[in-house]
Protein backbone atom coordinates (compact mmCIF):
# COMPACT_ATOMS: atom_id res chain seq x y z
CA UNK A 1 0.00 0.00 0.00
CA UNK A 2 3.11 2.20 1.25
CA UNK A 3 4.62 1.80 -2.65
CA UNK A 4 1.73 2.36 -4.06
CA UNK A 5 1.20 5.58 -2.30
CA UNK A 6 4.23 7.00 -3.30
CA UNK A 7 4.04 6.38 -6.72
CA UNK A 8 0.88 8.32 -6.97
CA UNK A 9 3.02 11.10 -5.58
CA UNK A 10 5.73 10.84 -7.61
CA UNK A 11 4.56 10.02 -10.89
CA UNK A 12 3.50 13.07 -13.34
CA UNK A 13 0.07 13.51 -13.76
CA UNK A 14 -0.64 12.83 -17.35
CA UNK A 15 -1.26 16.03 -19.46
CA UNK A 16 -2.76 14.40 -22.33
CA UNK A 17 -6.61 15.30 -21.41
CA UNK A 18 -6.12 18.81 -21.58
CA UNK A 19 -5.86 19.51 -25.35
CA UNK A 20 -8.28 17.13 -25.25
CA UNK A 21 -10.70 19.04 -23.45
CA UNK A 22 -9.78 22.33 -24.59
CA UNK A 23 -10.01 20.88 -28.80
CA UNK A 24 -13.97 19.66 -27.68
CA UNK A 25 -14.55 23.32 -26.04
CA UNK A 26 -13.49 24.73 -29.67
CA UNK A 27 -15.24 22.59 -31.81
CA UNK A 28 -18.19 22.95 -29.32
CA UNK A 29 -18.29 26.61 -29.71
CA UNK A 30 -17.48 26.66 -33.59
CA UNK A 31 -20.40 24.38 -33.83
CA UNK A 32 -22.88 26.84 -32.28
CA UNK A 33 -21.40 29.85 -34.35
CA UNK A 34 -22.33 27.74 -37.56
CA UNK A 35 -25.64 27.00 -36.09
CA UNK A 36 -25.93 31.55 -35.79
CA UNK A 37 -25.14 31.75 -39.27
CA UNK A 38 -27.59 29.16 -40.44
CA UNK A 39 -30.43 30.54 -38.28
CA UNK A 40 -29.07 34.17 -40.03
CA UNK A 41 -29.11 33.48 -43.62
CA UNK A 42 -32.46 33.09 -45.47
CA UNK A 43 -30.43 31.13 -48.25
CA UNK A 44 -30.98 27.69 -48.61
CA UNK A 45 -27.88 26.83 -50.06
CA UNK A 46 -25.66 28.16 -48.10
CA UNK A 47 -27.36 26.34 -45.21
CA UNK A 48 -26.75 23.24 -46.33
CA UNK A 49 -22.96 23.90 -46.06
CA UNK A 50 -23.87 24.79 -42.96
CA UNK A 51 -25.14 21.76 -42.14
CA UNK A 52 -22.44 20.03 -43.48
CA UNK A 53 -20.15 22.14 -41.29
CA UNK A 54 -21.54 21.01 -37.66
CA UNK A 55 -22.39 17.50 -39.05
CA UNK A 56 -18.86 17.22 -39.45
CA UNK A 57 -17.66 18.87 -36.27
CA UNK A 58 -20.26 16.60 -34.54
CA UNK A 59 -18.16 13.61 -35.72
CA UNK A 60 -14.97 14.72 -34.83
CA UNK A 61 -16.09 15.74 -31.52
CA UNK A 62 -16.90 12.03 -31.12
CA UNK A 63 -13.62 11.13 -31.81
CA UNK A 64 -12.27 13.28 -29.56
CA UNK A 65 -14.57 12.13 -26.88
CA UNK A 66 -13.70 8.32 -27.53
CA UNK A 67 -9.93 9.02 -26.97
CA UNK A 68 -10.66 10.45 -23.73
CA UNK A 69 -12.44 7.26 -23.06
CA UNK A 70 -9.45 5.69 -23.88
CA UNK A 71 -6.71 7.57 -22.34
CA UNK A 72 -8.75 6.98 -19.04
CA UNK A 73 -8.47 3.40 -20.13
CA UNK A 74 -5.03 3.25 -20.28
CA UNK A 75 -3.56 5.81 -17.75
CA UNK A 76 -2.61 5.43 -14.27
CA UNK A 77 -3.01 9.16 -12.96
CA UNK A 78 -5.34 11.33 -14.31
CA UNK A 79 -5.18 14.98 -13.44
CA UNK A 80 -8.38 14.64 -11.71
CA UNK A 81 -11.42 11.95 -10.87
CA UNK A 82 -12.09 9.77 -13.93
CA UNK A 83 -15.57 10.00 -13.42
CA UNK A 84 -15.87 13.70 -13.86
CA UNK A 85 -13.16 13.65 -17.05
CA UNK A 86 -15.77 10.57 -18.35
CA UNK A 87 -18.67 13.07 -17.48
CA UNK A 88 -17.18 16.55 -18.53
CA UNK A 89 -16.32 14.48 -22.01
CA UNK A 90 -19.87 13.56 -22.18
CA UNK A 91 -21.31 17.14 -21.51
CA UNK A 92 -19.51 19.03 -23.70
CA UNK A 93 -20.16 16.46 -26.30
CA UNK A 94 -23.71 16.47 -26.00
CA UNK A 95 -23.67 20.37 -26.12
CA UNK A 96 -22.89 19.76 -29.78
CA UNK A 97 -24.96 16.91 -30.52
CA UNK A 98 -27.85 19.48 -29.28
CA UNK A 99 -26.61 22.07 -31.63
CA UNK A 100 -25.96 19.60 -34.49
CA UNK A 101 -29.90 18.38 -33.77
CA UNK A 102 -31.30 22.01 -33.79
CA UNK A 103 -29.27 22.38 -37.14
CA UNK A 104 -30.81 19.37 -38.57
CA UNK A 105 -33.95 19.69 -38.02
CA UNK A 106 -33.69 22.96 -39.52
CA UNK A 107 -32.93 21.32 -42.52
CA UNK A 108 -35.55 18.33 -42.58
CA UNK A 109 -38.54 20.40 -41.03
CA UNK A 110 -37.77 23.59 -43.72
CA UNK A 111 -39.87 25.97 -41.92
CA UNK A 112 -41.62 29.07 -43.76
CA UNK A 113 -39.62 31.27 -41.26
CA UNK A 114 -37.34 30.99 -38.54
CA UNK A 115 -38.63 33.11 -35.89
CA UNK A 116 -36.22 35.74 -35.34
CA UNK A 117 -36.02 35.27 -31.38
CA UNK A 118 -34.41 31.95 -32.48
CA UNK A 119 -30.87 34.09 -32.74
CA UNK A 120 -31.10 35.63 -29.26
CA UNK A 121 -30.96 31.79 -28.05
CA UNK A 122 -28.32 30.65 -30.13
CA UNK A 123 -26.25 33.78 -29.20
CA UNK A 124 -26.84 33.13 -25.40
CA UNK A 125 -25.72 29.49 -26.32
CA UNK A 126 -22.33 30.42 -28.01
CA UNK A 127 -21.41 32.92 -25.10
CA UNK A 128 -22.11 29.87 -22.51
CA UNK A 129 -19.85 28.07 -25.18
CA UNK A 130 -17.06 30.72 -24.90
CA UNK A 131 -16.81 30.36 -21.30
CA UNK A 132 -17.28 26.64 -21.35
CA UNK A 133 -13.45 27.65 -23.64
CA UNK A 134 -12.08 29.82 -20.97
CA UNK A 135 -12.92 27.01 -18.35
CA UNK A 136 -11.49 24.48 -19.85
CA UNK A 137 -8.20 26.31 -20.61
CA UNK A 138 -7.24 26.53 -16.97
CA UNK A 139 -8.17 22.87 -15.82
CA UNK A 140 -4.09 22.60 -15.72
CA UNK A 141 -4.27 25.19 -12.99
CA UNK A 142 -7.15 24.24 -10.21
CA UNK A 143 -5.28 25.09 -7.75
CA UNK A 144 -6.39 28.63 -8.49
CA UNK A 145 -9.85 27.92 -10.17
CA UNK A 146 -10.79 31.62 -9.64
CA UNK A 147 -11.21 31.90 -13.95
CA UNK A 148 -13.49 28.49 -13.71
CA UNK A 149 -15.75 29.48 -11.11
CA UNK A 150 -16.40 32.70 -12.73
CA UNK A 151 -17.28 31.29 -15.86
CA UNK A 152 -19.42 29.03 -13.86
CA UNK A 153 -21.23 31.81 -12.83
CA UNK A 154 -21.32 33.42 -15.94
CA UNK A 155 -23.13 30.22 -17.79
CA UNK A 156 -25.18 30.48 -15.01
CA UNK A 157 -26.49 33.87 -15.32
CA UNK A 158 -26.96 32.75 -19.38
CA UNK A 159 -28.87 30.16 -18.74
CA UNK A 160 -31.22 32.14 -16.62
CA UNK A 161 -31.82 34.74 -19.73
CA UNK A 162 -32.61 31.19 -21.95
CA UNK A 163 -35.00 29.94 -19.66
CA UNK A 164 -36.76 33.74 -19.68
CA UNK A 165 -36.57 33.75 -23.28
CA UNK A 166 -37.69 30.03 -24.27
CA UNK A 167 -40.81 30.68 -22.20
CA UNK A 168 -41.93 34.08 -23.39
CA UNK A 169 -41.25 32.69 -26.62
CA UNK A 170 -43.25 29.63 -26.43
CA UNK A 171 -46.12 31.69 -24.96
CA UNK A 172 -45.58 34.01 -28.03
CA UNK A 173 -45.93 31.29 -30.81
CA UNK A 174 -49.21 29.29 -29.13
CA UNK A 175 -50.41 33.02 -29.27
CA UNK A 176 -49.31 33.83 -32.88
CA UNK A 177 -48.99 30.92 -34.79
CA UNK A 178 -52.14 30.11 -36.68
CA UNK A 179 -50.66 27.15 -38.71
CA UNK A 180 -50.43 23.75 -36.36
CA UNK A 181 -47.97 22.32 -38.82
CA UNK A 182 -45.35 25.40 -38.74
CA UNK A 183 -45.76 26.08 -34.67
CA UNK A 184 -45.18 22.22 -34.33
CA UNK A 185 -41.78 22.49 -36.04
CA UNK A 186 -40.54 25.85 -34.50
CA UNK A 187 -41.53 24.39 -30.89
CA UNK A 188 -39.62 21.30 -31.57
CA UNK A 189 -36.34 23.50 -32.85
CA UNK A 190 -36.57 25.98 -29.55
CA UNK A 191 -36.74 22.63 -27.36
CA UNK A 192 -33.89 21.43 -28.71
CA UNK A 193 -32.16 24.53 -28.55
CA UNK A 194 -33.24 24.92 -24.58
CA UNK A 195 -31.85 21.54 -24.56
CA UNK A 196 -28.06 22.67 -25.76
CA UNK A 197 -28.50 25.68 -23.06
CA UNK A 198 -29.31 23.10 -20.54
CA UNK A 199 -26.18 20.71 -21.37
CA UNK A 200 -23.78 23.89 -21.41
CA UNK A 201 -25.38 24.18 -17.62
CA UNK A 202 -24.20 20.49 -17.24
CA UNK A 203 -20.98 20.96 -18.10
CA UNK A 204 -20.36 24.19 -15.42
CA UNK A 205 -22.13 21.52 -12.93
CA UNK A 206 -19.19 19.07 -13.55
CA UNK A 207 -16.93 21.93 -13.78
CA UNK A 208 -17.56 23.07 -9.94
CA UNK A 209 -17.63 19.41 -8.75
CA UNK A 210 -14.11 19.21 -10.23
CA UNK A 211 -12.84 22.51 -8.35
CA UNK A 212 -14.69 21.61 -5.05
CA UNK A 213 -13.11 17.84 -5.48
CA UNK A 214 -9.66 19.40 -5.83
CA UNK A 215 -9.79 22.10 -3.20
Amino acid sequence: MATGFIKKILLPKEEKFFPLFEGLADMVTDSARILLKIVESPEPAVQQDLFREIKSLEKKADDIAHGVFDALDTTFITPFDREDIHQLTSKMDDVLDYVNAASQQIKLYKPKKLLPQFKEMVLIIIRGCEQIKVATKELHNLKKPGKISDACVKINELENVADDIYHQLLSELFESETNAIELIKNKEILETLELASDSIEDVSDILKTIIIKSA
